[in-house]
């Protein structure tokens, strides 16, 4: 039954080049790593923020640029805006820092809001997919990340997912990109996911974390693969 997990997770894609941020010289020791984008190497780059964030601010833009790598069309000037932001403003690494980890402590958008504003992002929209990023690069055994492509297979299948589970799903509100008032859901996602990792961590032998449930979630959706629901 968690075979089609373990190959989801197994095909997961998504190499980044960090080296084509425009602005990556203004960052000695940061924005050098071409990320093949299976799952060890992408490994590899959150053990690097995480290691790295604590005190280098330049840990947190990469994080921002890895994430919008894929929006070809905006991923320059949206890293830019909260580079600006941040470096205008002082921000420190450990003010950042600081909100992340409160954050993974204690899911509130309060906490959520935080982040939010120390990446300049609340005057534009009270968006989800970029701010929640940093928490689950962070610590990837609690949190998962959440974008459209996760929301999109939530949408399709919480119903069959959700049976004999007390974790359930809910389905996603969204129009376009994910906003707070999504947060109730995705507090339902991170929840689902952690009761996922745990039966696959179970039922293969091998360790799963929260943020390898989602991946093999993105997997899925990005190539029309279908997860067998797991049965507690």
């Amino acid at each position: 039954m968690p075979d089609s997990w373990t190959r989801a997770l197994n095909l997961y894609c998504y190499p980044v080049d960090l080296r084509v941020y425009h602005r990556h010289h203004e960052f000695p020791g940061f924005f050098e790593i071409l990320i093949d984008g299976d799952r060890s190497s992408t490994i590899a780059f959150e053990n690097h923020f995480r290691e790295a964030a604590p005190n280098h601010i330049a840990a947190f833009f990469e994080v921002v640029f890895w994430k919008l790598f894929s929006l070809t069309l905006v991923r320059q000037g949206s890293t830019d805006r909260i580079v600006n932001h941040i470096l205008n403003n002082g921000i420190q690494a450990k003010d950042l820092w600081g909100a992340v980890s409160e954050f993974v402590e204690n899911q509130t958008i309060r906490n959520l809001q935080r982040i939010r504003k120390f990446l300049g992002l609340n005057k534009y929209a009270k968006v989800l997919a970029v701010p929640l990023t940093l928490p689950a690069l962070a610590y990837p055994d609690k949190l998962p990340m959440v974008d459209t492509q996760v929301a999109k297979w939530v949408n399709k299948n919480f119903i069959e997912q959700n049976i004999h589970k007390n974790n359930k799903l809910t389905a996603f509100n969204f129009i376009g990109v994910l906003k707070e008032n999504d947060f109730n859901n995705y507090l339902n996602w991170v929840m689902w996911c952690r009761k996922t990792s745990e039966l696959l961590t179970i039922q293969t032998s091998e360790k799963w974390r929260a943020r390898d449930v989602e991946m093999a979630v993105f997997t899925a959706q990005r190539n029309n693969l279908v997860l067998t629901p797991l049965k507690n």
